[in-house]
């Protein structure tokens, strides 16, 4: 019955998507109210009301700041999810936490490599989060460096040594900086009178409120990138917890 039940159910589910997407506007259609209304807005009007010349910026942190807002609470709960699948609560020991315990020495090639290579992606990480104002790119792009500098730093040097430098506890506090930059960003404009997400003080005017639209998006954009870094970072620790202890133990001897 309950079958039965569900197979019904999934079934009108369909059919009112497909009724649904009956409806849309016919794709590439000059007419689409994208076309003639959306899109011609954006490009007009897009630097003037959203402060950044980059128009992907513009409609992700401000037309569709929301939406944004949103995706990055949903990278926290993909995390959770990842992080069930994957057993974390259990205690695990990695595969390289295993070479770590093999007597294997990390290559000194490798090593020297690493250590001037992870300053070159942290400073291009922080150039596309800041010229990801102007300019393709920004926070989700440059916690995606981030992201690799931590990979990179974990191959060379092991997971033991990446992990004791990027605690638990250190990734659990900045997680949440992306929504906490939204939350506070948000309020700010609320409090001074805007609504929430404008990106703007309205007891300013001119350039100050030029300025402070700029520093408000740029935090956004700081907010996101860390939260992406640590996430790839978080997920990258978790991958690498794959055998139980007593299989490393057995392993090594």
């Amino acid at each position: 019955m309950k079958k039965a039940v569900a197979l019904v159910f999934t079934c009108a589910l369909a059919v009112l998507l497909l009724y649904v997407v009956a409806l849309l506007p016919p794709m590439g259609d000059a007419d689409n109210p994208t076309n003639r209304h959306v899109a011609p807005r954006y490009l007009e009007q897009g630097e003037q009301e959203a402060g950044t010349r980059n128009f992907v910026a513009a409609v992700i942190l401000n037309y569709r700041a929301y939406d944004t807002m949103g995706e990055v609470a949903i990278f926290s709960a993909a995390l959770a999810g990842i992080f069930a699948v994957l057993g974390v609560g259990r205690r695990r020991i990695g595969s390289a936490a295993f070479l770590d315990r093999s007597g294997v020495s990390f290559s000194v090639v490798s090593k020297t490599a690493a250590v001037l290579l992870i300053p070159l992606i942290i400073l291009f990480s922080l150039y596309v989060i800041v010229y990801g104002m102007d300019l393709p790119g920004g926070g989700f792009q440059g916690g995606a460096a981030i992201g690799a500098g931590v990979m990179i730093a974990t191959v060379a040097f092991g997971f033991r040594a990446a992990q004791s430098r990027i605690t638990h506890s250190m990734r659990i506090m900045l997680e949440g900086t992306g929504i906490s930059a939204f939350f506070l960003i948000g309020t700010a404009g609320v409090i001074s009178g805007a609504s929430f997400l404008t990106y703007a003080l309205p007891p300013l005017s001119g350039e100050l409120q030029t300025t402070v639209r700029t520093a408000m998006l740029l935090i956004v954009q700081f907010g996101i990138g860390i939260k992406v870094g640590v996430i790839c970072t978080s997920i990258l620790f978790a991958l690498l917890r794959e055998e139980e202890p007593s299989d490393v133990e057995h392993a090594v001897s």
